[in-house]
């Protein structure tokens, strides 16, 4: 058994030393920080036990945490990633990247991230992380999901993302739970967990094997997790896997709408919220972001009309959803919301592709689509 505890300490303490080293540098940096470069409804940062509501130019540093109820909210670190933290998202900024530190490393309790990274060079990286998994990229677009007792979901638009299980080495203290046998298989696991996304591809994760790094993460610290628990896990032959995964047009016009402003004005919004003086650089950013949005929303509706859908059936099909739009001025629209940003929807519908702003929408309704069929004599 002693092998088997050495080699489970080897792999661990590089996995975690090594491998998937983010967030390390702890070099003082005044340019680590992100920017607020849109939001929407209710976001709260809390900087030093602080608690504050979030606003267009606010500055994000290394160990703040950002609260998402009903709203959302964009960023763009002085690097230049963008970072969209949608609905009901807990996140935390163990590090972000400066003029001198290399690392991002973001931490989902819960919600929903959308994240496209910069070519990062040689000693750079951007991770993200929940309590079980660790997601590194170079140069990518990918989403990360986290929902409250579910298994994190990992989808890559461009690039490639490396996921791996998040496991603490002090498992090794607390192994007589498992068998020989299943200690073997648990440690070849870990060992073989690492799995490369590429475009078009999803995570598929164990959900025993997720609980029980779960455990392990949680509870190992306090000495909490006890054999009786490490007994019940036997189902350690699979990890970590991928699938082809369909990109619907929807998640396609929300990757294009992750726009990002001139990296000057992120860099001198964080150089002048250092020296107390910010308005200047807010009201930029402000309209740089407002214009990149236009410009994305307009390539949306554009790529919308080349289809030259025109029928509920084809809609339907296309965008896997039938929706009724029914405006302000009493006009009905049947189709699909393809893309909203700000205030700002994108309809496709059997009259044509609109642009249309929250004041003239008074309520979109979910429709059950059913094909009508010629009645039986």
């Amino acid at each position: 058994m002693k092998t088997f505890i050495a080699v489970l300490t080897i792999f661990l303490l590089s996995l975690q030393c090594d491998r998937f080293q983010f967030g390390s540098n702890q070099t003082k940096d005044d340019q680590a920080g992100a920017v607020v470069t849109f939001l929407q409804g209710n976001i709260f940062i809390t900087t030093q036990g602080k608690e504050s509501k979030a606003k267009i130019g606010d500055v994000i540093r290394p160990g703040d945490r950002i609260i998402t109820k009903l709203g959302r909210v964009d960023l763009q670190t002085y690097r230049g990633e963008v970072i969209r933290i949608k609905d009901n998202s807990d996140v935390l900024f163990r590090d972000i990247a400066g003029a001198s530190r290399q690392n991002t490393d973001i931490h989902l309790w819960t919600g929903n991230l959308l994240v496209k990274s910069v070519k990062l060079k040689s000693g750079q990286n951007l991770s993200v992380t929940s309590p079980t998994m660790v997601a590194g990229v170079r140069g990518t677009v990918f989403s990360f999901e986290l929902e409250k007792g579910s298994v994190p979901k990992v989808k890559v638009y461009e690039g490639a993302v490396s996921v791996a299980f998040k496991t603490s080495p002090k498992l090794i203290e607390l192994n007589e739970g498992l068998s020989k046998e299943n200690y073997t298989r648990l440690v070849k696991t870990l060992e073989e967990n690492e799995v490369v996304l590429e475009p078009g591809e999803k995570l598929e994760v164990n959900p025993n094997l997720n609980e029980l790094v779960y455990l392990i993460n949680a509870k190992v610290a306090t000495g909490a997790l006890t054999g009786d628990e490490l007994s019940g896990f036997v189902d350690f032959e699979n990890g970590l896997s991928k699938v082809n995964a369909i990109v619907s047009p929807q998640e396609k016009a929300e990757v294009e709408t992750l726009v990002s402003i001139p990296g000057e004005t992120i860099q001198k919004q964080i150089d002048s919220q250092n020296a107390d003086n910010t308005d200047v650089t807010t009201q930029t950013i402000e309209k740089e972001h407002s214009e990149k949005r236009i410009e994305a929303l307009n390539r949306i509706a554009s790529e919308a009309e080349k289809t030259g859908l025109d029928n509920e059936e084809e809609i339907h099909s296309h965008y896997s959803v039938l929706e009724t739009i029914h405006k302000a001025n009493g006009e009905v629209l049947s189709g699909a919301v393809v893309a909203q940003l700000g205030d700002i929807f994108i309809v496709h519908s059997t009259k044509g592709v609109f642009q249309l702003s929250v004041d003239d929408i008074e309520y979109v309704e979910y429709r059950n689509f059913k094909v009508k069929t010629r009645a039986k004599r």
